[in-house]
């Protein structure tokens, strides 16, 4: 039996010494020899919370390539703990031909056992029992009679031998051959990565060429865009330019504009401060054309002739009622002139024969809207109307 023979190891009731009812478990498998123990070349993967593990297959592909898997003798080391704290709790220097055969399922009464599973079954350690009742002097070897059988003869052990040679060698050879293969495999990998690369840095560069044409195309109308907007923004200029300096002609004819305006405000001003004492004194000089008098009978006096009360024209004399009205229609027409006022109901001067004329009430004809300020000659309600526009008149003025 060898190493290459074995397909996996279980544990069976683990003595725990650190106080955990349950433990992480995994073990490690290392070569030997009679002096020294070497460095794992396998580690199986943990086991959580058991007391009895059977880890799973072992995984040939993750041991070292010239790993002599051909040994019977190797140590066994099984590791627990938590977490990331194991300890070493077994360890045995197994030979896999000194292992007693346990069946075809794992049978397990003894603490801290290790089983091995081979190609044909389970095998375990063999646990002697000692004979209380003294020392057997004779050991005794019995076999069963049906398993007797004759051994080989020399012939027969050469040829065997031979044969095992050749396998031997044909595996070694295998060995190499495999190894040689793996080899230009390894090497055809890195030509094929190399290649592989290679192209993909061809695709890259042709991708990026073809970026770089469409990019200089694009610069390029771009450029020429630019150009065309410089010249856009270059006419604009120049028409601002033009614009520009006929802004500043306006303005330049706007401040003489300005100055002219002051000076014509000015004398406007001056004309009309003018006109305003010409007018008063055209109106002061009225009063000497058209004294106006008070007597003690609270009684006025136009140029000598009274102004009957508009209330009351009885017993009155008809002559100088139409001159004294004449004075004062004509007063009133020539203030309104200097003042510049238009009478809202026009009078038509003629000495002791004015008239007065209604142009506001729209329910008179053309022909009735004239009416007398003199009571000779006309009705007396007429007349009457008459004076009562002209006080209108005064009012206004």
């Amino acid at each position: 039996r060898r190493l290459r023979h074995l397909r996996n190891i279980a544990a069976r009731n683990i003595i725990n010494k650190n106080g955990y009812r349950l433990l992480d478990t995994y073990f490690t498998l290392h070569l030997c020899d009679n002096a020294k123990i070497y460095k794992e070349f396998y580690k199986s993967e943990v086991i959580k919370n058991s007391l009895n593990p059977t880890w799973r297959s072992l995984d040939f592909g993750i041991m070292p390539d010239r790993l002599d898997t051909s040994v019977s003798c190797f140590v066994v080391r099984i590791w627990g703990g938590k977490k990331e704290h194991f300890q070493l709790l077994i360890e045995w220097k197994v030979n896999l031909d000194g292992l007693k055969y346990l069946g075809q399922q794992i049978h397990a009464r003894n603490p801290n056992e290790i089983i091995f599973g081979l190609n044909d079954g389970y095998y375990g350690a063999s646990f002697e029992q000692k004979d209380h009742s003294g020392t057997l002097k004779n050991s005794l070897l019995q076999v069963d009679q049906n398993c007797v059988r004759n051994s080989y003869d020399v012939f027969s052990l050469l040829r065997l031998h031979r044969a095992q040679c050749a396998i031997k060698q044909t595996q070694v050879t295998v060995q190499k051959i495999g190894r040689e293969i793996e080899e230009k495999l390894r090497c055809t990998s890195t030509s094929n990565e190399l290649k592989k690369e290679s192209e993909c840095l061809q695709l890259k560069i042709l991708v990026l060429r073809n970026e770089l044409e469409r990019q200089k195309k694009a610069l390029g109308q771009e450029v020429a865009l630019l150009h065309k907007e410089k010249n856009t923004l270059h006419d604009r200029e120049n028409a601002f330019g033009t614009e520009y300096q006929k802004l500043q002609e306006h303005n330049e004819s706007l401040h003489e504009l300005r100055k002219e305006c002051t000076a014509k405000r000015e004398l406007f001003l001056k004309t009309n401060a003018q006109q305003t004492i010409r007018c008063k004194q055209l109106l002061s000089e009225l009063s000497y054309i058209y004294p106006i008098d008070l007597n003690d009978q609270k009684d006025y006096f136009v140029c000598g002739v009274k102004l009957p009360n508009s209330e009351d024209f009885q017993a009155k004399d008809d002559g100088s009622i139409a001159v004294a009205l004449g004075y004062t229609a004509h007063l009133v027409s020539m203030i309104s002139y200097f003042l510049q006022v238009p009478l809202r109901y026009p009078i038509i001067h003629k000495g002791s024969r004015s008239t007065i004329k209604d142009n506001i009430n729209d329910k008179l004809t053309e022909k009735e809207r004239e009416f007398p300020l003199y009571p000779k000659g006309g009705e007396k309600l007429q007349f009457e109307y008459g004076v009562y526009l002209l006080n209108k008149n005064i009012a206004q003025v």
